[in-house]
């Protein structure tokens, strides 16, 4: 049987405010040098750009040169269960879905970004899964996956609704950058702020550590 490898990265773990978005890639045929040369670590890529090879991503998945999945978890699973517990929920959800979106569950290899495994060596202790620092910059698969997490993640941010739009989560997606901190201090946190990540705000707030079943 051919051994399959799926490609995991994220984006999202930093920002103030709502999901955490976790980008799969499983490739079925060999990409060619060509078809893969567009692709970079999506934080090296103009919004415009990350739009293009996203595009890209879908027109090789039409062509069944590739399965792509996004999911996430929400704000409320990372208050619950802390960020990398909510990581391995995201990844879960993610393979879950490639099963049921292939008839490839034996032989595969997974690769992610970074250096944790978020505990999925715990989960599947029988598969074979590598961890790899700034592999959004040296796997060209693990690059499409961090461009379909972050403009998956963006999207959404884009089309908050209505009262959500004085906080500018259009611009600043979340992140703690001076004019979302303003805008906190001027409103206050909503509900699609992490109390995890605003501690100043919530000096009482805990998480559990322990996984919740999937």
């Amino acid at each position: 049987m051919k051994p399959y490898h799926i490609y995991i990265d994220e984006a999202g773990r930093g920002p103030l405010a709502w999901p955490l978005y976790v980008g799969l890639i499983l490739p079925l045929k060999k990409l060619t040098t060509k078809e893969v040369s567009f692709f970079k670590d999506s934080k090296k890529l103009s919004e415009q750009q990350r739009e293009e090879c996203f595009n890209k991503i879908q027109e090789l998945q039409k062509k069944w040169k590739l399965i792509a999945v996004s999911t996430f978890t929400s704000v409320e699973e990372i208050d619950t269960y802390g960020m990398t517990n909510a990581e391995h929920i995201a990844i879960i959800r993610g393979l879950q879905e490639l099963w049921l979106s292939s008839s490839i569950k034996k032989d595969v290899s997974i690769y992610i970004d970074w250096k944790s495994d978020f505990k999925l060596r715990k989960t599947y202790p029988s598969r074979k899964i590598m961890t790899i620092i700034n592999g959004d910059d040296k796997v060209k698969e693990i690059s499409m996956a961090s461009i379909i997490a972050k403009v998956s993640r963006d999207w959404i941010m884009n089309s908050l609704p209505k009262k959500y739009q004085k906080y500018g989560f259009s611009q600043h997606k979340g992140y703690g950058t001076k004019l979302h901190k303003e805008k906190i201090a001027q409103y206050g946190p909503s509900d699609l702020h992490r109390k995890l990540f605003l501690k100043r705000l919530f000096p009482n707030h805990t998480f559990q550590k322990i996984l919740p079943k999937i």
